[in-house]
């Protein structure tokens, strides 16, 4: 293979030749060029972008950030009370309530045996829909597979 293009170089002409060199070096900048160089501009541009928008969104959630936490400190419950919250929402949830003990703004509850899954799924709906908090859970196994003892729950 090697012989081949010695002997085709040697039968081209002299300014065959020279044109030939031209055409290859600029053949080799243009792929450079295209091949390393724009890909890596391109890439160094574009994240320069992201990374601008990305300090932008940073700094207009740090401005919102006292507004957000004031609105979530003063969000009120919907529906009462939390002793009418809890019970309305355990009635929905068919989940009775045993003991009902207030505490300043807690409340502690004592529940009969229920099944962990519904415990999980009434405890999700009283924080999403009421903004009800969960301080604390003391749950114990029974002799049912999936059921639950509620021995203490706090909640505010």
């Amino acid at each position: 293979m090697k012989q081949q293009w010695q002997n085709w170089w040697a039968g081209l002409a002299a300014r065959e030749q020279r044109l030939v060199s031209v055409a290859a070096v600029v053949l080799g900048i243009g792929a450079l060029y295209w091949f390393i160089w724009q890909p890596l501009h391109q890439s160094i541009v574009t994240k320069k972008v992201a990374l601008t928008q990305a300090q932008l969104q940073l700094a207009q959630l740090q401005q919102a950030l006292p507004q957000l936490r004031q609105a979530s400190a003063s969000q009120t419950r919907v529906g009462g009370s939390l002793a009418q919250i809890v019970s309305n929402s355990s009635r929905s949830f068919n989940i009775r309530v045993s003991r009902m003990q207030p505490q300043n703004d807690q409340l502690q509850l004592v529940l009969e045996d229920v099944p962990f899954e519904q415990l999980l799924r009434w405890l999700a709906q009283l924080q999403s829909t009421n903004g009800v908090k969960l301080v604390s859970l003391d749950v114990a196994n029974t002799d049912s597979s999936g059921i639950v003892r509620v021995r203490r729950m706090v909640i505010e």
